[in-house]
């Protein structure tokens, strides 16, 4: 058995035997157990089927309103001893009211059950809605939430055909996604860049294991081991700042969510149509509570998938050839074939000591793996033939062909202790210890590249940009048209070696004291708080090459021994001739290593690397306060940030190596403002203003400097950091109106505008060199100001009150405008920010009825700009819109046991960037379909 599944089959078989009958320990829990104070109700909400805790029941006492936690539990205080009215509202449930009883010397206890407004009993058998149920715990705590929040079950996203968090998080109004080979990885906000947005587990900031960007690789985390998706875009004084565009919280599952045994498990096999590559899923979730009261919970939840991808991908690079003259000046066609194996595993240990107590520990471990093999035919143009453009031309070609290996090897580990303190009748203590650790070790990266010895003239056609025509002149050898060559062309040209790695550690203390105050409004609370993060940062590049023809002269063998009987077929069109076998680094790279030959390659080897040291400090204020249907939270934070980086610098002309090192500190001033106005029960009405920062890329602020060849024009490439660039400051308005329909949906609108201080771009501006030369330099800039505003419209509704069948039917359906505007530094004009998309949104139709769900789900996201060149601005890179469309189904067998499947991708769409236009189509990828069905258990 594979190491994955052992560890998943050792978590299943560990929680099973947890979940053994146990009649001495494992009672239900009961708020009964604890007397409450005096002047106090302590009460818990729960759902009549299953037993679940309903998070977010909006429960009404003498016209004072609070809301439950994630366990059921509310808590009502400075009651006078008498006789008080209780109301618990629940979307979807019905409504319960009932009197309670508050004592002279002690309070009151009292346990709720509501029930479903579509379970109906047939002789003893209740129907439940399970993907129902879950729309209405999320929608509900959303309801409840005093600040602008959008919350999706596990449960609910668990139907949408989605392989990680990142893909989740598209379904959200307002969120969508980059792509990596037709899966994604990066989360966008509201049009914001991606490192605008926090990623946090149950509060804890993850750590990233990208080297180059704060935006978290979400990839790396499954879909399946979660509870909850938590996307704030409005944050409070309470929350780290860091957050311009958002923070997205995952929130992991408890036992003590509900009464008794959880146990889900799920195993499902499919197919990739590209490729005919295996996808595979397994999950399983087990936990149960304990104790003489049922207040211990322990879960575990594991995940394993594995995806054998095949993609094509043909690339043409373009430059300037003239004064106002595009051209492409490379093309690159690629096959990539690869396995991802991505497995998760989440264990939570809750102990619930009383109503007052309660404290937790979390381990979340996600790791990603791929391993891919690249075939590639890079066709280099030069010498253009006078009249040469960006559609049609001549040029002189070189053609290598390559074979590159990459295994990379992700992961993230979060460790978080906490508690939850009631201190008396007025206090409330929260802390939280926390550990996040994320690495990235990139290896093998080898890559073995042949030179064709023939540099031919070359006609290239792009009048269809997307499948252009190719031809070779003056070669009665070459093929009549397109570039698959004779082998006889190709010689080694020489062998790279590679070796990254990078990882990030952040270490966490926050400790939090609030208490009720009766100086402002009918009631509320006032909260203040401290929090400290210790955030290291590294990454080392090492490369190798061997470029002797005599050491590979000395394997006996030529560039068509390395070739198998695969032949490379690019969407059908763009054919190269036979791939290059798989075991060809095995078989034939170590003499190649092993040679004095084989040399590290400096200054890339060390220019690279870097090391930074960021620690945080924050403390804030907070204050809720509460009018009949109005409350309000004010407050500021202050956030005080230490950063420290070193890097290497090589000196070309002595060869030395010099030691780099740069600091600074700095801080914010982080007020915030919100309301939330009531106007009954079901419409509410918000608005906030709330500051926050984007601290930059590490590498960015790192004392680096690489110089680069001089290119024909002399002009020397220089990449380097810049220490002293300033994070960037937004001021955020939000206004939103939300309408819940019963018996379960909701209608919503939403305004948002951020106004950005210092925007950072990477930018270049030339210097002197010299006689006849110029340095290009690039690094981080801040621009001068930036904004971004836009809309969001949001409906969900199921149509439980249509007759018959037609009652299974629903609708998830959301859109969000987004429109950007940044100054680029040196006053080379404005932009959009990157990640703008103009417009976003998903459609997905839903039927619910009879042990049948289906859901066909559709997602579009229009262009948005990627990255900037600041030389030519005519040439920046833009992703052109996208749709898919996917369907998943599931069908109830009884007894907790169903079948489900899934399709993805079903009209096959393509993933295209561009340069400055349409025409100039940098990348074409296409990734085909995908199918998974399988067998699901729950109880």
């Amino acid at each position: 058995m594979s190491p994955s599944r052992t560890v998943l089959a050792a978590a299943i078989a560990a929680t099973l035997a947890l979940a053994c009958p146990q009649p001495a320990t494992a009672q239900p829990s009961s708020v009964d157990t604890i007397a409450a104070m005096a002047n106090t109700i302590v009460g818990k909400v729960s759902e009549a089927s299953r037993g679940v805790s309903l998070e977010g029941a909006i429960v009404t006492v003498d016209g004072r309103q609070v809301s439950t936690d994630r366990e059921g539990f509310f808590r009502v205080t400075g009651l006078a001893p008498g006789r008080y009215p209780l109301q618990v509202d629940y979307l979807g449930y019905t409504r319960h009211l009932s009197d309670v009883e508050v004592g002279d010397t002690r309070g009151a206890q009292v346990e709720v059950t509501l029930r479903s407004t579509v379970a109906a009993t047939d002789m003893g058998v209740v129907e439940v809605r399970a993907s129902r149920d879950a729309q209405a715990m999320a929608l509900n705590q959303q309801r409840a939430s005093t600040n602008y929040v959008n919350v999706v079950s596990a449960d609910l996203l668990g139907q949408f055909p989605d392989n990680n968090i990142a893909e989740s998080t598209q379904r959200i109004p307002g969120v969508s996604i980059e792509r990596d080979q037709g899966e994604g990885r990066y989360v966008t906000v509201r049009g914001a860049p991606k490192e605008f947005t926090t990623v946090t587990i149950d509060g804890v900031q993850l750590a990233n294991p990208d080297a180059a960007s704060r935006g978290v690789e979400l990839d790396t985390i499954p879909s399946d081991v979660i509870a909850a998706l938590e996307v704030t875009k409005a944050i409070t004084p309470d929350m780290d700042g860091d957050a311009i565009a958002g923070n997205i919280n995952i929130r992991t599952q408890s036992a003590l969510d509900r009464e008794g045994l959880t146990l889900r498990a799920s195993a499902a096999g499919g197919k990739y149509q590209l490729g005919d590559g295996d996808n595979q899923r397994y999950n399983a979730t087990i936990g149960n509570r304990f104790g003489a009261d049922g207040n211990i919970g322990v879960l575990i939840s594991g995940s394993i998938s594995k995806q054998g991808r095949f993609t094509d991908n043909v690339e043409t690079l373009y430059s300037r050839i003239g004064a106002d003259t595009f051209a492409p000046s490379e093309i690159q066609i690629k096959d990539y074939e690869g396995l991802r194996t991505r497995k998760g595993i989440t264990g939570r240990f809750d102990y619930r000591i009383n109503p007052d107590n309660l404290v937790y520990f979390v381990v979340s471990d996600s790791n990603f793996v791929d391993r891919e093999f690249r075939d590639n035919l890079t066709i280099a143009l030069d010498n253009y033939a006078t009249g040469s453009d960006e559609t049609t031309g001549r040029a002189r070609a070189t053609f290598d062909k390559e074979l590159r290996e990459r295994t990379y090897d992700k992961s993230i580990r979060t460790y978080n202790l906490a508690g939850e303190h009631f201190l008396g009748e007025m206090w409330k203590l929260d802390w939280q210890a926390s550990q996040s650790r994320a690495t990235k070790t990139t290896s093998p990266r080898m890559q073995y590249i042949f030179r064709s010895s023939v540099r031919p003239q070359f006609a290239y056609d792009y009048a269809n940009p997307d499948f252009p025509t190719w031809t070779i002149l003056g070669r009665p050898d070459a093929p009549a048209s397109g570039v698959n060559l004779p082998e006889s062309w190709y010689a080694f040209r020489r062998l790279n070696d590679r070796y990254e790695y990078g990882e990030e550690d952040e270490n966490a203390l926050r400790v939090d004291l609030g208490r009720q105050q009766t100086f402002l409004g009918d009631s509320g609370d006032i909260k203040f708080g401290v929090r400290a993060r210790q955030r290291d940062k590294m990454f080392d590049d090492e490369r190798y090459r061997n470029g002797s023809a005599s050491d590979f002269a000395g394997l006996g063998i030529r560039y068509s021994d390395m070739l198998c009987d695969s032949l490379s077929n690019n969407f059908d069109y763009f054919l190269t001739g036979r791939r290059f076998c798989r075991d060809i680094f095995d078989k034939y790279a170590g003499p190649l290593l092993e040679s004095g030959n084989h040399a590290r390659l400096i200054p890339d080897s060390l220019t690279g690397d870097y090391r930074a040291e960021e620690n945080v400090y924050a403390g804030y204020a907070r204050i809720d306060a509460n009018w009949d249907a109005l409350t309000m939270i004010a407050g500021v934070r202050y956030e005080r940030t230490e950063l420290e980086g070193s890097a290497l610098q090589f000196d070309e002309d002595s060869g030395d190596v010099l030691p780099q090192t740069a600091s600074r500190s700095y801080g914010n001033v982080l007020p915030s403002l919100h309301f939330r106005y009531e106007a009954n029960p079901d419409s509410i009405l918000r608005a906030a203003y709330s500051t926050a920062i984007n601290r930059p890329d590490f590498i960015h602020t790192a004392p680096y400097r690489v110089i680069g060849e001089a290119d024909d024009l002399n002009v020397i490439a220089i990449s380097e950091g810049n220490p002293l660039v300033r994070e960037a400051f937004a001021h955020n308005l939000d206004l939103s109106f939300e309408h819940y329909l019963r018996p379960l949906g909701l209608m919503s609108a939403a305004l948002f505008y951020k106004r950005i201080d210092d925007p950072l771009f990477v930018a270049s501006r030339d210097e002197a060199a010299g006689p006849g030369q110029v340095f290009r330099i690039t690094r981080a800039e801040n621009g001068e100001k930036g904004r971004i505003y836009g809309a969001e419209l949001s409906w969900q509704q199921t149509f439980d009150r249509l007759p018959g069948a037609l009652s299974g039917l629903g609708v998830y359906a959301n859109y969000t405008y987004a429109k950007s505007k940044a100054e680029l530094p040196f006053d080379l004009g404005e932009t959009e920010l990157p990640g703008t998309s103009r417009t976003n949104y998903n459609v997905a139709l839903t039927y619910e009825k009879s042990g049948l769900n289906a859901r066909l789900a559709y997602n579009y996201r229009s262009k948005f700009i990627q990255s900037f060149d600041i030389s030519n601005p005519e040439l920046n890179v833009y992703w052109n819109d996208r749709a898919s469309l996917d369907f998943s189904t599931s069908y109830t067998l009884g007894d907790g046991w169903s079948v489900f499947g899934e399709i993805n991708n079903i009209q096959d769409t393509k993933q295209i960037r561009f340069q400055g236009q349409r025409n100039r189509v940098l990348e074409m990828e296409g990734f085909g379909r995908s199918w998974l069905a399988g067998v699901r258990y729950q109880f």
